[in-house]
């Protein structure tokens, strides 16, 4: 059987345009751990003013013109973009 510890030299090779390189990574230089802070990072942010006033204000919800007064706005909008339009070009073909 194969032991799932085992710690062998490792080495990767890599090629990054024309450059070509080996990394090898020795089992007594494996990457440690760092260490938690004492408070949970969720608790940290939930403290601070400025997260505070990011709940309040940032992220709250926006107020608009209810679903009554939309549709009708849906409506009125082309058709006055539209007759500005042809207004303009009215006025355009009047000049001298």
């Amino acid at each position: 059987m194969m032991d799932s510890k085992q710690k062998t030299e490792r080495e990767i090779t890599y090629k990054v345009g024309w450059k070509r390189g080996k990394i090898s990574q020795k089992a007594e230089k494996l990457p440690l751990e760092e260490p938690e802070p004492d408070g949970d990072k969720e608790t940290i942010l939930r403290k601070s003013a400025a997260f505070r006033w990011n709940e309040q204000w940032l992220w709250r919800e926006a107020r608009g013109p209810t679903g009554r007064v939309l549709k009708p706005l849906l409506v009125a909008f082309p058709v006055a973009a539209f007759g500005l339009s042809l207004w303009l070009v009215y006025q355009l073909s009047l000049q001298p």
